[in-house]
């Protein structure tokens, strides 16, 4: 809940502001009748509040003076100041002094009063989540560019091996998100089982099943906080989830061993009709192997348990896996064959390995 500090030496003012917001617009407010007190009694040091209102003249000390000391303890309140009509040139001449979001009049319109707190109250939320996001993506590029420096040293010192180059990756995304350590393994592994059965072979089935290693490999640079996020991502966090698999393609690019799964990385989250991401492809420009892998990446997702919800059963699992192939989503094909190996028994050997 948003708090708000009133001070003015006439008890009535306090009384009557307070009285007036808290019932309008329900935020805490704390009132305070002589200045010096703020700050002997520990109120400005102990409390943390959004906006302050406060009266131009009063004995002690002035409104500017209350403000420009409540700024230095908190320096993100947005101040309000009250003043009379004669105090009115002193009020704008210090606006920049103090830095203040608006002055009002006496005797003041309530509505006017209630819509710029509100306002106020919104700005300095507003201000607050663009730091927050802010800090977010500068964390999130600082993890790009230590990655990109340890792929460097990897390059040269383990191009030749490149299953110690696919573990070295694996475990740079387990590191941050444990549900992924097994996901990638059973990817793999079933990819590669349903590529052999729709006549992948030789180096085209080596790649699909290093694209299961490796697809989710641009989540190192998602925060934690959205990776293991107990419920509905916002439109931000959704927005910075949906980034991983440009950030994944950009990782492995410079090893050239990689590049016959950069397609699968960079588009396991396109679909047929053209609503994924991060592109928009449709039909044939998305590759049988990328169609395998975007298959049973959303299978293993339904079918094993999530930060955000309970694994579904096999039946519900395959049922979903079918309405999204009739709406022309993920293909149909890859989707029979998953059918299958559910219904031979061969698909529980991959989960009781990697389970």
């Amino acid at each position: 809940m948003s708090k708000i500090l009133i001070v003015d030496d006439e008890k009535m003012i306090t009384d009557t502001l307070s009285g007036l917001i808290e019932m309008v617009l329900e935020y805490e407010v704390v009132t305070c009748n002589d200045p010096s007190e703020l700050f002997d009694d520990g109120i400005v040091q102990s409390q943390e509040f959004d906006m302050v209102i406060s009266d131009f003249m009063m004995p002690k000390k002035d409104g500017i003076e209350v403000l420009k000391a409540i700024k230095e303890i908190q320096p993100e309140v947005i101040p309000i100041l009250l003043t009379g009509y004669s105090d009115k040139q002193n009020a704008i001449k210090s606006i920049n002094e103090v830095g203040l979001y608006y002055y009002m009049e006496k005797p003041w319109d309530n509505n006017q009063l209630i819509s710029i707190v509100k306002n106020g109250i919104e700005k300095k939320k507003l201000e607050k989540e663009v730091k927050e996001n802010y800090v977010v993506i500068k964390k999130r590029n600082d993890e790009i560019s230590r990655l990109y420096d340890i792929m460097k040293k990897d390059f040269h010192s383990e191009m030749g091996n490149i299953v110690d180059v696919v573990t070295s990756l694996a475990n740079l995304v387990e590191a941050k998100d444990s549900y992924t350590e097994g996901h990638t393994r059973r990817v793999s592994a079933l990819g590669k089982i349903v590529g052999e059965k729709m006549g992948i072979e030789g180096e085209r089935l080596q790649a699909l099943e290093l694209a299961g290693i490796v697809h989710d490999i641009g989540k190192v640079s998602t925060p934690d906080g959205i990776l293991n996020k107990n419920g509905r991502l916002t439109d931000f966090e959704f927005v910075t989830m949906k980034q991983h698999p440009e950030v994944g393609e950009r990782i492995l690019k410079p090893l050239t061993s990689m590049n016959s799964v950069l397609h699968s990385v960079r588009h396991h989250h396109e679909k047929l009709d053209g609503s994924g991401y991060p592109d928009g492809l449709k039909g044939d420009q998305i590759i049988l192997e990328t169609r395998i892998l975007a298959v049973v990446d959303i299978f293993d997702a339904l079918y094993t348990e999530r930060p955000y919800k309970n694994r579904f059963s096999l039946e519900k699992s395959i049922q979903i896996l079918h309405e999204e192939a009739d709406d022309n989503k993920i293909c149909k094909e890859v989707v029979k064959v998953i059918d299958s190996l559910a219904s031979s028994g061969e698909l529980f050997s991959v989960y009781e390995k990697y389970e």
